[in-house]
């Protein structure tokens, strides 16, 4: 008889293999946002301009969005465990590289490695939520997943800063320290994960034979509101490798805004993703509605940063408030993968996923870097920026979370939380 795909138990193996994949996720975000924060620190030690920098940054986001339609394929075909393991420990080797990087073209490589094995994090941890949990709380999951591993750019925030100005560090000597904690991730990752539980006896799946990989992917091509979703899901994340990865902090010192408090109001928005992911998921979830919440984050994303950009206000409340917003705005991205998942046959669940983190991070290697030919320092002498160098370039923050609005109104089917292909079985 048919059932609803939600068969999955959940049992404290699957918790524990979900907590690692988790603590990977958080390792790469946070080894992916700790550049924005000490950018001043990178430049002047290696004595590059901000397009450099930039082109540094957005390394990493190319190997990252260059990775993910692959990487949705080979945990579609493979699994998790293998890849996941190789994964963390190209990314650990990254970070080292970088740690004793002393020239501008050893950055582009060590980042780009570093992106090379983040690539796996946050698509493998969505392949471990399906497989060890309940379907039908995917959203949440996905949500709660961000939540936790948004602890990674909070990390790479103000507690850097703290940390080198207490230490006497500089910026190798923490990426080196880093560095040996992916290893430690990696052996935790070799050893304890798993691809999936094992079947549970009185349940036979009746699932199609796996299709040539040609042909899976040409039915992937033909879903119409598959590449709806994927615009979508990069024009609402895009303002936050901007603030949050780029400019967010050098932005606020131009405000007279010191660099640790900078740094604090700017995690904010990672804050703000944090704790929207989980909220709007189990809202979703709850409603079993995912179109009118990516519709008002869009709205709400578009009068956060356009307040962040034009109100004059020196208070850190008020902007941590309004970074806060522009997260919680971004948690779309999200709900994104699980309307995208529910739209696809369950054959191709990693490789959509894939494609939508394809995506985010090629908006977030190319518009921020895009941008940046608008934003140079006004002095004589560099890096003497003032806040009007950024506010032409930021103006396409608003922009962006209006066209994934109207995207999501117009384009967008609804799922109700539904598999659109769904798996039947049969119980003993």
């Amino acid at each position: 008889m048919s059932k609803d795909n939600n068969v999955v138990p959940i049992s404290w193996y699957g918790c524990f293999i979900w907590l690692l994949a988790i603590l990977f996720f958080l390792y790469e975000y946070c080894v992916r946002m700790i550049p924005a924060t000490i950018s001043e620190h990178i430049i002047k030690d290696l004595n590059i301009n901000t397009e450099q920098f930039a082109l540094i940054s957005s390394a990493y986001y190319i190997a990252y969005s260059a990775m993910q339609i692959p990487v949705g394929i080979l945990l579609d075909r493979f699994g998790v465990r293998l890849f996941l393991s190789l994964a963390s420990i190209v990314c650990s080797l990254g970070v080292f590289g970088f740690s004793i990087s002393d020239t501008f073209y050893d950055c582009i490589i060590s980042r780009f490695l570093t992106g090379l094995g983040s690539s796996f994090g946050f698509i493998g941890l969505l392949v471990i939520t399906l497989n060890w949990f309940p379907h039908n709380h995917f959203g949440f999951l996905g949500g709660l997943a961000q939540l936790l591993g948004a602890t990674g750019p909070l990390l790479a925030g103000a507690p850097i800063i703290y940390l080198m100005q207490k230490t006497g560090n500089d910026w190798h000597s923490i990426f080196w320290n880093i560095s040996f904690i992916g290893i430690i991730l990696f052996f935790l990752i070799a050893i304890f994960v798993r691809n999936k539980p094992k079947a549970n006896s009185g349940e036979i799946f009746f699932i199609s034979k796996e299709l040539p990989l040609k042909k899976a992917l040409k039915n992937l091509i033909k879903i119409t509101h598959f590449w709806f979703v994927l615009p979508y899901a990069g024009l609402i994340y895009v303002s936050l490798p901007l603030m949050g990865a780029y400019w967010g902090t050098l932005y606020l010192e131009t405000r007279s805004f010191d660099p640790s408090t900078a740094a604090l109001i700017v995690s904010m928005c990672w804050v703000g993703l944090a704790i929207g992911s989980p909220i709007i998921g189990r809202l979703s979830d709850h409603f079993k509605r995912r179109k009118p919440f990516l519709v008002i984050l869009g709205v709400l994303g578009a009068i956060a940063s356009f307040l962040i950009i034009m109100q004059p206000s020196q208070n850190s409340l008020v902007l941590s408030f309004l970074f806060f917003l522009l997260g919680f705005a971004s948690s779309g991205q999200s709900l994104s993968f699980a309307t995208i998942v529910e739209q696809v046959p369950s054959e191709l669940k990693a490789t959509a996923m894939g494609a939508n983190n394809t995506a985010i991070m090629l908006l977030a290697a190319f518009l921020p870097p895009a941008i940046t030919i608008f934003i140079h320092p006004s002095g004589a002498d560099h890096p003497h920026f003032i806040t009007s160098d950024f506010t032409i370039s930021f103006l396409t923050m608003p922009l962006c979370y209006l066209l994934a609005s109207l995207i999501a109104l117009f384009c967008i089917k609804e799922t109700f939380c539904r598999q659109q292909n769904t798996v039947h079985y049969l119980s003993n």
